[in-house]
């Protein structure tokens, strides 16, 4: 269960012979957590001597006066959630599905990851993803078009991709468009990043994300800039 993954990161414990730390998460209340563990708000509060029902704290260790649940082997490996984690993109880089993501994490809500949440990934332990950092040049599309840019991608040992896309000298966007997009392509899938434009500078746009790409977006996919495409290259030749 989360819940004990969760107890891996608490500071501190508070005293709780017999029951169970359960570490508080974004949209917790005492009545939620006692209903899921099969006890009372009053029990709580009487083994948490200051606890404030109306203030909790995320990532703060109570008590709670029950036993806790039995952790479930994980036959796989844990995996620590990273900026930008679905449990799709996450299924997708480590050849499994998402319905096997749910079945090896009960209790996990696939829609509230949170950063430094520790999963179960029910397949074998991966090789580790070397770090590395690519720039490409991105050319015209268009006949004629004097435009112009640049991405850089760095790949963690995580295999989470961090994007910075910029374009300059792209023209007024056409009638009914309100901004640039870069589009990642690959055969399955494609990331789609805003691009927004730089205060004082014409033509100049930028865009930012954090993503997981698969490794078959560093052979075979594409980046283009829309509405156009007005820029394009393929990710094969990031070096």
């Amino acid at each position: 269960m989360s819940m004990v993954y969760d107890e891996l990161y608490a500071m501190q414990f508070p005293p709780c012979p017999g029951g169970t730390i359960y570490i508080i998460r974004a949209g917790d209340t005492l009545y939620s957590i006692a209903a899921r563990f099969g006890t009372t708000v009053s029990a709580i509060m009487a083994a948490n001597p200051g606890i404030d029902p109306l203030n909790l704290i995320i990532g703060q260790p109570i008590c709670i006066p029950v036993p806790g649940p039995t952790p479930v082997p994980c036959p796989g490996f844990i995996y620590t959630i990273q900026p930008g984690d679905t449990f799709y993109l996450i299924a997708l880089r480590y050849g499994t599905t998402v319905d096997a993501l749910i079945r090896a994490n009960p209790g996990v809500d696939p829609n509230r990851l949170y950063v430094g949440q520790r999963i179960c990934v029910p397949v074998a332990v991966p090789p580790p993803v070397p770090a590395r950092t690519c720039v490409l040049m991105l050319s015209p599309r268009i006949a004629g078009s004097n435009a112009g840019g640049v991405l850089w991608l760095r790949t963690d040992q995580f295999g989470t991709t961090q994007i910075l896309v910029g374009g300059v000298n792209l023209p007024e966007l056409p009638v009914g468009q309100d901004l640039y997009r870069a589009i990642f392509t690959w055969p399955g899938g494609t990331v789609s990043v805003p691009m927004t434009p730089v205060p004082g500078q014409a033509g100049v746009w930028v865009g930012t994300a954090v993503q997981s790409l698969p490794a078959v977006a560093f052979t075979s996919g594409t980046v283009d800039v829309f509405p156009g495409p007005i820029l394009g290259a393929f990710l094969r030749d990031c070096r």
